[in-house]
């Protein structure tokens, strides 16, 4: 029980700041790694007889490497969360990027800080720039106003730029995926590691919401490993709206997890939707809902995934991203914030053709 309270402190964030020696550094690393084995909701299906190898000498390696100080902390923690290939498994110092590939940094190929926005781009075409899926009443309301524009300007055609847009809740684009409904759509359901931490944190985060403590209350009472926490679902909705005839999204490198699920929903309920764009998405979404963890010794941060996507190994993105319909044969525009950019135009003179 001493044990467990002390893992929960950590991690919900209280850390304690102080000298730190080598042997601090090894009792965080080593805290560290307990935390990614007991409660990472992608452990079991990432290190597996044929990887276990391969993860025990990555993880040698590293401390070996702390204990000597032929590395920074940072550094060397950052290569051992880069061997499960998780953005959602990721470090806030960012150490960890240069063992990944990916994220694309942009800023280095243009002036790129999209911003929400949505204008006519000309009679047929209509632009909405979807830059987050954070969910807060402000942007509820944002996207009444763009999908109301949209309408009443009577274009036939919608570019849904998620450029940029590296998620936040699911829920947050359903009046999108409403609109661009054509048929029902298959929604894999999500499963969470069945420990008391996976769900005291869901507890506490969650807490008032009723529709996540139901669904908590069900995966506290199951025996299972990995009980369902949203269950699987055929999404469906009344009626199918004539326009948009034609609907492009936009993605790049930085479109990521709740902004990828968004994505995938869209390609299951409508048959309007193509993907434009010149890489793949990151993919970040198999393991999802990720925990802080601060370590106490050093401050040192990390994301923790607690759940995972029902339809894995069959469905999962994570190494592939989503792969664009169609290629923008240009090369990267000049600037990207709220500007109509060349992507933007390219893309309209596409839709346009018959």
């Amino acid at each position: 029980m001493k044990i467990l309270l002390q893992i929960a402190l950590i991690f919900t964030g209280i850390s304690a700041y102080a000298q730190v020696s080598r042997e601090d550094y090894l009792s965080d690393f080593d805290y560290g790694v307990q935390m990614v084995e007991k409660v990472y909701s992608g452990y079991g299906q990432k290190v597996t007889a044929e990887t276990l190898e391969s993860y025990q000498q990555t993880k040698d390696s590293v401390r070996t490497a702390i204990l000597n100080g032929s590395s920074t902390f940072e550094d060397a923690f950052g290569f051992y969360l880069a061997w499960f290939k998780d953005f959602h498994l990721h470090d806030v110092c960012g150490a960890q990027d240069k063992y990944m590939n990916g994220p694309v940094d942009y800023s280095s190929l243009m002036e790129y800080a999209p911003i929400d926005t949505y204008c006519k781009v000309n009679e047929k075409n209509f632009l909405i720039r979807y830059t987050s899926c954070v969910w807060s009443l402000k942007r509820k309301q944002w996207i009444k106003k763009a999908l109301r524009s949209f309408r009443r300007s009577r274009c036939e055609n919608l570019i849904l730029d998620i450029r940029g847009n590296k998620g936040g809740a699911a829920g947050t684009s359903d009046a999108f995926i409403e609109l661009l409904y054509d048929h029902d759509g298959y929604y894999n359901g999500v499963v969470i590691r069945n420990t008391p931490l996976n769900i005291g944190y869901f507890r506490d985060t969650m807490r008032g919401d009723k529709y996540w403590q139901k669904h908590l209350d069900r995966s506290e009472q199951s025996e299972e490993e990995y009980p369902v926490l949203f269950e699987p679902h055929i999404v469906h909705y009344e009626g199918i709206s004539p326009l948009p005839r034609k609907v492009a999204v936009i993605i790049d490198n930085n479109t990521a997890s709740a902004a990828e699920e968004f994505l995938l929903i869209l390609q299951r309920v409508s048959d309007r939707v193509c993907v434009f764009g010149k890489d793949h998405s990151l993919g970040c979404l198999d393991y999802a809902n990720a925990g802080r963890v601060t370590l106490p010794k050093t401050g040192y941060k990390f994301s923790l995934p607690l759940t995972c996507s029902m339809g894995l190994p069959q469905t999962g993105i994570d190494a592939t991203g989503i792969v664009p319909d169609v290629t923008i044969p240009l090369d990267y525009p000049d600037s990207l914030t709220d500007n109509v950019d060349e992507w933007v135009y390219w893309v309209a003179e596409w839709l346009s053709k018959d």
